[in-house]
């Protein structure tokens, strides 16, 4: 298993978890799985921005060896 299918399985169990705790959690409890939630999406938001940097290089390089 790849790590990107092991960052979805994670992020997955961590949905369901959260959905649980906001069923019957406490109040601290809702918010730990919250801020783990935010976490994950930070973690998603910067590997799309690497994936989105790494495209643009991929460009610029193409570019020059057309050139």
């Amino acid at each position: 298993m790849e790590y990107d299918e092991r960052f979805e399985a994670m992020a997955d169990a961590c949905l369901k978890a959260h959905e649980a705790v906001a069923e019957t959690g406490t109040p601290a409890m809702r918010a730990m799985t919250r801020a783990l939630l935010w976490q994950i999406a930070q973690e998603l938001a910067q590997k799309d921005e690497r994936c989105k940097m790494m495209d643009r290089f991929d460009e610029a390089s193409a570019e020059r060896l057309e050139a």
